[in-house]
């Protein structure tokens, strides 16, 4: 007599006749529990994210990707070095992209939303190695998580690193299982597609090579290892030629260490700039070490040897650029550049709250950190001095119709996000101006841990000018001057009425 066995709820489909449907699924195919919260998780990332893919405006770095792949395929490579600090898949991809999607703000981003969203089942897998349990978790951070949000809606490279870090990640786990050459090489092309997205994913490849290493020894990896290896000494000369432009980073050692390394911790919780962020953060934190907590004190054997495995990749992925600062061999440590390292601390988290002896305590925590998360996401959708800076608001405040020459002066390198909405820029580089228009547009100035600092736009006016108007928000504020006639002015005079001396003066023509 034969003996009937339940269909396991945390396999990936049930098949229940062998009969095939017109679409070529099996008859009766469906999803397991899990799948089904997993395909729910991925949905609502998806609504999340494209829904509000256009509620802040581009800012500064995203106005140089869209300048860069304008250019065109051949212009876009020769001037990567000079514009960017990382190499050159992801703009590679935006460029075919755009020539399907279009040239405009939503199409650019629609990428990063779409490569976000995709990374939300990704991240399931990389959890389900110790459980569908740990997976859900990992999928439902990833779904509401502030930082994981916000790069899903920026026109760089940090969404797409986030995708193939955490692809890599799960073929590391697979090969751990299961060291044979398809698998070592699938765990490779990921790592290498990683590498050519940024630069900083070498430092997940290497600890997880290391733990590869004392797993299944040398020489399996020769091949694999190496094929890696070589893509990244290939990249050297373009990274040494992007880090040479100097002013691209010079911006990152002006803030001290340890001021970086607070401020990546933070990013991982509640992302980059949101109300209370530090209350946010810890409350976040104590969440993440009570996770942490349940991994040393409420996991299995099983469970607890690979939390060892992701321990050491999470940390030696932020130990390795930590120690080169330190020794200041190369300091490009920065939230943004340490944001792949999320993948692996993301999924210890989720160890202890998915762990077999924690159901209670783990569901807790997990259920405040994806309210915490959400929480801060929707403040930041609806409290515009929480955004990115808003180029698009000041611009669109000006006139269409512009005077003749008109002269704008703005914060260093306004001119590429303002060239995205108002046509026929360029910087000003004679020291006297003839114009009918001025327009000063100042920026709200962002503090950690506190309120922004509101625009103030000067009012004084230039000799031969009056003031016509002053727009102020919460964001931007903009005051606009007129002259009766064509009027020379002093550009060096312009820069003391704004009482900022690196502002940059651009005309329009």
């Amino acid at each position: 007599m034969g003996i009937r066995t339940a269909p396991d709820p945390d396999s990936e489909a049930t098949v229940s006749k062998p009969a095939a449907t017109a679409f070529g699924w099996p008859a009766g195919f469906r999803l397991s529990r899990a799948g089904q919260i997993v395909l729910a998780l991925t949905v609502a990332a998806a609504v999340l994210r494209f829904a509000t893919l256009d509620v802040q405006s581009i800012w500064l770095d995203e106005s140089a990707t869209i300048l860069l792949v304008q250019r065109g395929f051949a212009g876009m490579l020769s001037h990567l070095s000079a514009s960017e600090s990382a190499p050159p898949l992801y703009y590679i991809l935006v460029w075919a992209w755009t020539k399907v999607f279009g040239l405009g703000v939503i199409s650019f981003r629609s990428f990063s939303a779409l490569v976000g969203t995709l990374t939300v089942p990704v991240m399931y897998l990389a959890g389900r190695r110790v459980s569908a349990r740990v997976g859900i978790w990992a999928a439902a951070l990833t779904t509401v998580n502030p930082a994981m949000y916000y790069y899903s809606q920026e026109t760089r490279c940090y969404a797409l690193l986030i995708f193939f870090s955490a692809i890599a990640f799960v073929l590391w786990q697979r090969a751990l299982l299961s060291p044979d050459r398809r698998s070592l090489a699938l765990w490779a092309g990921a790592s290498i597609l990683a590498v050519l997205t940024h630069y900083f994913a070498a430092f997940l490849f290497i600890p997880e090579a290391i733990v590869l290493m004392r797993r299944v020894g040398m020489k399996p990896l020769l091949l694999p290892g190496g094929a890696v290896v070589l893509v990244g000494l290939a990249l050297m000369p373009l990274a040494v030629a992007e880090h040479g432009n100097g002013h691209k980073s010079e911006w990152i050692e002006e803030s001290s260490l340890i001021s970086r390394v607070a401020e990546t911790a933070k990013q991982f919780l509640v992302g980059l700039y949101s109300p209370l962020e530090i209350f946010t953060a810890l409350i976040g934190g104590l969440l993440a070490a009570g996770a942490i907590l349940l991994v040393m004190r409420r996991t299995s054997r099983t469970e607890r040897r690979v939390a060892r495995d992701v321990a050491i990749v999470a940390t030696s992925a932020l130990a390795l650029p930590l120690v080169l600062a330190l020794t200041h061999a190369l300091d490009v440590f920065d939230g943004r550049n340490m944001i792949a390292d999320w993948v692996p601390t993301a999924v210890l988290i989720c160890i202890g709250l998915g762990a077999s002896n924690s159901h209670r305590a783990g569901t807790a925590i997990g259920l405040c950190l994806c309210v915490l998360f959400l929480g801060v996401v929707i403040s930041i959708n609806l409290i515009p001095s929480y955004q990115r800076d808003d180029w698009r608001g000041a611009a669109d405040t000006l006139p269409t119709q512009a005077s003749p020459g008109r002269v704008i002066v703005g914060e260093t390198y306004a001119s590429l996000p303002l060239s995205v909405y108002l046509p026929s820029l360029r910087p000003v580089t004679e020291s006297t101006i003839t114009t009918r228009e001025i327009d000063f547009i100042a920026l709200r100035e962002r503090r950690t841990g506190r309120s922004p600092l509101a625009p103030t736009a000067p009012t004084r006016a230039p000799r031969g000018f009056r003031l016509a108007s002053v727009h102020e928000t919460e964001s931007y504020a903009v005051s606009r001057f007129l002259a009766a006639r064509p009027t020379k002015v002093e550009v060096e005079l312009l820069r003391h009425i704004a009482d900022a001396p690196q502002d940059e003066v651009i005309q329009q023509r």
